[in-house]
Order: structure tokens, then C-alpha cells, then sequence
């Protein structure tokens, strides 16, 4: 790093054109570009030795650890003001240069402000929420948005959690977050289902981490160095088989698929040209059937898709024996894919897979219930896991939850299945991922069975499913018991339990600690967590029920009886509909009337693009 002209340049040397600026709107007394020299001996950045002494040292070297300081000796009169803006970003010194003269006045960088503000604002009033419930209005209308919004732009490796850990896109993670939002962010979810498409192998499974990098055409030539400190792997080798292939990955992407287009109307999306990972090219059409086609054949013995390498908790392997949850993952995958061939009109496609889901839900229906609760997968070994008759890992709530939400569950079964979870899982800060939780190692099982009892994977309120359960309790209508599971889940009532929780009230962690640990109600792992996107999305689309179809706007809530009313603005396809439902006989879920503009309609259709309208549902 160096310093000339105002701006401290550095160099990253190994990385082609890889530089850094930090510069200021004034003249420099001094400045550090070296860390240890800004610091000083036995220093650390609470007492820097800069400081201190009052004055940097001019420090700049080629290697060693580097830091961006900038001296202004300054002499303030009483009541005397002075502003200096400070500029740190991605470029050469010439980069920096220009930023430097940009803001040099600093009107110009209240009018950035503004429009940062105005960015957001544009997002946030795409959906706008008046509930009884505050604690919902404030983190829907804001917060859970934002959340969402930063998975989907960084995905969830930008992360102190995970740095060196990991590179490129979670599969599974970026197909979900990208489910979620397509209303404030079509374009970046577009991106986002596009590289999980070129991610996708020719035979229907996706590479679980990758770098959308390795698809990209390369601009610019190769300096031709090999690091000696990298173990090089081909293009070739990236291409994982389907035995390190983990169940759930691609089966998240065909909601993502419907959901973009029933939001934006892009049907001709569905007939895009797009390559796969390894070979050929397919229409995204096609590449949603190889993704069915793939867990039609991966099922084991007992006609139950297969784990593989992992589903969706990745630590619980089952020593690659059959998931619960991938059969009921499965299973809605295909409903919204039936959907979507029926719209486009390939009814020998609907017809096909809908064969296929017939065969899926009985076989679920025959093999997975457990008198009171569906079983959460059996073992390579033929275990079943999750039994009521199991000392540890009795129930789970990943498959108990989709059995419901996907459809696949009789009303009997479904009902008796939310009940096991309200009953065996609930607690105040949401719904433990399993109970009791596993103190014996069980490879069988899965490394889950090695995690300390009550942390993550193993019996803690996991944050991420939470939202299934919501959305689960409102497809049977259960309104009042959907909020409290909200509410518990919830960052904004915990703020008055801080000393407990230890993380930020307005967002949703990764886990929260279980029961059977010390720390219960501990807090970890903010904001980089699929929760925040489907948080929004069960809490709009099922507990508000306000979901975007292929054309039509569906309003069926499912919301506590005590509610009387509540609003939304909802911007959907350029249009603006102002909602208000209103809920005269208590109920909790069911629809007896809608106006639109003040006339009864069965149906809300696409409006155009720029219009106003008033939405009237009265409940009953």
C-alpha cells in the first residue's frame, strides 16, 4: 500500500487488478498505510499508538498487514462546526481520485444519502402492511424485508460466520432466498435463477457450492501464474456425480421458477435457452422436468426419494437412506409445476407429473405416518427415525411441517400432525427443530448425532423451518395458533429479552439455543439465514395470504380470529391495490366476498400497469 495525492492505494498484487482506495475531502497532515505501525507495539485498535502520539508515521510497504489512516490536525473554536467525508471502495488510486472530486462538496454526498434512501423506499412500498399486530408490521414492512433483500444480493456466504469456509452459491440457499422476493427485486432473482440453472447438472441434480464465475465467458486473459499454495481442480472435476448431490438442492428452484413468473408475468421465461453444467443446453422448462425427472428415480426401497448426500439439514444424513422431507419437498414441487404446465397449456406434461404425485403422496401416506406424527426419514440401514418409539430424535419438524404445507397429508393426518409439533416443540422463542435431542453418536443417523444437545442442527429452535410451520397451521386454517408460532419466532418481541437473546432485535438468527442446553434462548448467527426470506414469504402470502397467481391476485388470510380488519398496499405487475379485509365474524381463514372498485368480483385479474385500486374482502 502507498500514499499519493490524497488517497492511500492498495495493491493486492496477487489478484489482476485487484486495488482498494481510502482518501478524504481535505488535504492530509499525515497518514499509516501499514496496520502494525498505526497500532503500534503491543497495541491493539482500542489504544492505537497513532492516536496516542497525536500524529501518524507515514508507513507504507509492499506486504505485511496493511490499514488506511488519515491525520487532520484541526483547532475548533466554540460552537465552530467542520465536516470531512471519508471514501473507502474497490479501485486503483485513479478510482480513487475521481471519488475524491466527486464529494469533495459535501452536498453531494447528502444527495448519495437521499438517493440510498430512496432505493429502499421504492422496495418497502411494494408491499406495506396496517395489522393489529405490531411487532409483524414493523419487521414485514422493513426489516424482514431487508433481510431478505441481503440474501439474495450477497447470498448467505457474505458472512463472518463463514469466511474461508466457502465460496460461490449454496444451491439450496440461493434457490429459496430468491423464492421469496421477486416483487422488490425481480431483476436480482432473475440473476439469481439463472445461475442455479446453468448450476444444474444435464441429469437433474444441482452442484451443491458453486461459483456462477466457472460459467461465465472469461473478458480478460490469465495472468498464467498457478498458485503453488492451491490444490488445482480441473473444470471437469467441479462437476460433482450424483452421489455428493444433496436431495432438496434443485427441488427448491421450480417454486422459484413459478413464483418469478406468477409475479411478473414473464411466461416466456419458461422457454429460455439455458446451458447446463456439464453439457448440452435445455429451456428452463426443460430444466425443471430434468430436476423432476431426477427425484422420480431417486428413491430407495421403500419408493422414498432418497437423501443422498444430505437434505436440507445437512447433518443428518441418514447414511444416505430416504428423506421424509425430500418425498414431501418433492411432492410440492410437482404441484407447482403442474400448475405452471396446465397455464402454459402441455396438459400431457400436467397429466404426467401428476401421475408421478399420485404415486408420491400415497406412497408418503403408506410408509411415513407414525400414529401421531410423520417419521422423519429411515436409514440406509432400514431404521426408521423419528418414531414414537425412538429415546432421542422422537419428532422432527421438518417433514411433519411439509407433509402439510406441500398438500400431501390427509386433513386427519395433517391436523393431528401440527398438534405433535405444537405439543412436543413449541416453546417461547419458537419450534425446536427435533426433541429429545441425540447424546449418542449414530453415523446412521448423521453427524447430528455428534452436535451438542440443544445447538443447531440437534434440538434447537432453528430458525429457518419456523416459517414452514406458519404456513403449515394456515393451510389448515389455524389462524390463532400460526401467530403465536410467529410471535414467538419473532426478533421485535425479544428486544426486552436481550440479555437473553445477545443479537440484534430485528433479525432473524440462524438458531436460537434449545431446551436442553444452558444458554436456552441465546441467539446466534444473524441475518445471513434463509428465515428472513421465508419469514416474508409465509407471513405474506399465507398468514396475509396475498399471493401472486399467473393471473390473478389470490387474497385468502389466515389470521388470528380476534383481528377485526386489517390493510395492505400491494404493488404487483405496475399496478397498485389497496387492500382491506375485514374479518365481522371472527373467523380465522375463508373469504365470503370481494370488491374491486367497489364491485363484487369471484377473482381479482391483472390490472394495468399504473392504475389504482381498491380491494374490499369481507371474511366469512
Amino acid at each position: 500500500s502507498s500514499f499519493e495525492d490524497g488517497v492511500i492505494e492498495e495493491d493486492l498484487f496477487y489478484e489482476p487488478d485487484g486495488y482498494q482506495y481510502f482518501t478524504a475531502n481535505f488535504e492530509p497532515d499525515g497518514f499509516d498505510c501499514m496496520r502494525d505501525r498505526f497500532l503500534g507495539r503491543y497495541h491493539t485498535e482500542s489504544d492505537p499508538q497513532a492516536v496516542i502520539n497525536g500524529k501518524c508515521s507515514g508507513s507504507s510497504e509492499k506486504g505485511g498487514n496493511h490499514c488506511g489512516a488519515l491525520q487532520k490536525n484541526i483547532i475548533l473554536q466554540p460552537g465552530e462546526e467542520v465536516r470531512y467525508i471519508f471514501m473507502l471502495g474497490e479501485g486503483n488510486r485513479a478510482q480513487g481520485k475521481k471519488m475524491r472530486s466527486k464529494y469533495a462538496d459535501p452536498s453531494m454526498v447528502d444527495l448519495a444519502g437521499k438517493q440510498l434512501q430512496d432505493y429502499w423506499e421504492e422496495k418497502f412500498a411494494k408491499m406495506q402492511i396496517r395489522t393489529p399486530n405490531e411487532g409483524m408490521n414493523t419487521m414485514i414492512n422493513t426489516w424482514t424485508l431487508y433481510q431478505s433483500e441481503i440474501n439474495v444480493m450477497f447470498s448467505r456466504f457474505a458472512s463472518f460466520i463463514e469466511v474461508g469456509g466457502r465460496t460461490g452459491l449454496g444451491y439450496r440457499d440461493t434457490a429459496q432466498d430468491a423464492m421469496t422476493i421477486p416483487h422488490s427485486n425481480p431483476a436480482k432473482c432473475r440473476e439469481r435463477i439463472m445461475q442455479l440453472l446453468h448450476g444444474l447438472v444435464s441429469a437433474g441434480y444441482g452442484l451443491h457450492l458453486f461459483d456462477p464465475a466457472w460459467f461465465e465467458e472469461k473478458k480478460e486473459k490469465e495472468d498464467g501464474f498457478k498458485s503453488p499454495t492451491v490444490i488445482p481442480v480441473s473444470d471437469k472435476d467441479r462437476i460433482h456425480g450424483p452421489q455428493d448431490a444433496c436431495a432438496d438442492d434443485a427441488l427448491w428452484l421450480i417454486a422459484s421458477i413459478t413464483e418469478y413468473i406468477r409475479e411478473t408475468g414473464e411466461t416466456d421465461f419458461a422457454d429460455m435457452v439455458v446451458p447446463y453444467a456439464d453439457q448440452g443446453t435445455g429451456t428452463v422448462y426443460e430444466h425443471m422436468k430434468a430436476i423432476l425427472n431426477f427425484s422420480e428415480r431417486e428413491v430407495g426401497n421403500n419408493g422414498i426419494c432418497k437423501g443422498l448426500r444430505a437434505d436440507w439439514n445437512d447433518c443428518l444424513n441418514l447414511g444416505g437412506g430416504e428423506s421424509a422431507m425430500v418425498s414431501f419437498l418433492f411432492y410440492w414441487a410437482l404441484q407447482n409445476f403442474i400448475e405452471l404446465a396446465e397455464y402454459l397449456g402441455r396438459t400431457d406434461d400436467a397429466a404426467h407429473y401428476r401421475q408421478i404425485a399420485d404415486i408420491v403422496q400415497k406412497n408418503c401416506d403408506n410408509v411415513l405416518w407414525d400414529k401421531e406424527w410423520y417419521i422423519r426419514g429411515i436409514t440406509k440401514k432400514g431404521k426408521r427415525i423419528g418414531t414414537a418409539a425412538d429415546e432421542e430424535g422422537k419428532i422432527h419438524l421438518e417433514s411433519n411441517a411439509w407433509a402439510v404445507f406441500s398438500g400431501a397429508a390427509s386433513k386427519e393426518k395433517a391436523q393431528k400432525a401440527m398438534e405433535s409439533v405444537d405439543r412436543y416443540l413449541y416453546t417461547p422463542y419458537g419450534i425446536l427443530l427435533n426433541t429429545p435431542a441425540y447424546t449418542k453418536a449414530n453415523p446412521d443417523i448423521g453427524f447430528i448425532t455428534k452436535v451438542y444437545p440443544g445447538l443447531k442442527e440437534n434440538s434447537s429452535v432453528f430458525s429457518h423451518p419456523n416459517p414452514w410451520a406458519w404456513a403449515a397451521e394456515c393451510r389448515l386454517g389455524n389462524g390463532d395458533v400460526a401467530m403465536r408460532f410467529y410471535d414467538a419466532l419473532c426478533p421485535y418481541y425479544q428486544n426486552d429479552l436481550i440479555e437473553i437473546r445477545e443479537a440484534e432485535p430485528y433479525s432473524y438468527c440462524q438458531f436460537i439455543v434449545g431446551k436442553e442446553h444452558t444458554a436456552f434462548g441465546r441467539a446466534r448467527h444473524p441475518f445471513m439465514t434463509g428465515s428472513g426470506g421465508w419469514a416474508y414469504f409465509a407471513a405474506t402470502r399465507y398468514m396475509l395470504g396475498i399471493r401472486p397467481d399467473y393471473e390473478e391476485l389470490i387474497i385468502d388470510p389466515c389470521i388470528p380470529a380476534e383481528w377485526e380488519n386489517f390493510e395492505v398496499d400491494r404493488q404487483w405487475r405496475g399496478a397498485l391495490y389497496r387492500i382491506q379485509v375485514t374479518n365481522p365474524f371472527h373467523i380465522m381463514k375463508g373469504v365470503q366476498k370481494i370488491l374491486l372498485d367497489g364491485r363484487e368480483v369471484s377473482k381479482i385479474p391483472v390490472q394495468k400497469s399504473k392504475t389504482v385500486h381498491r380491494i374490499e374482502v369481507i371474511m366469512g
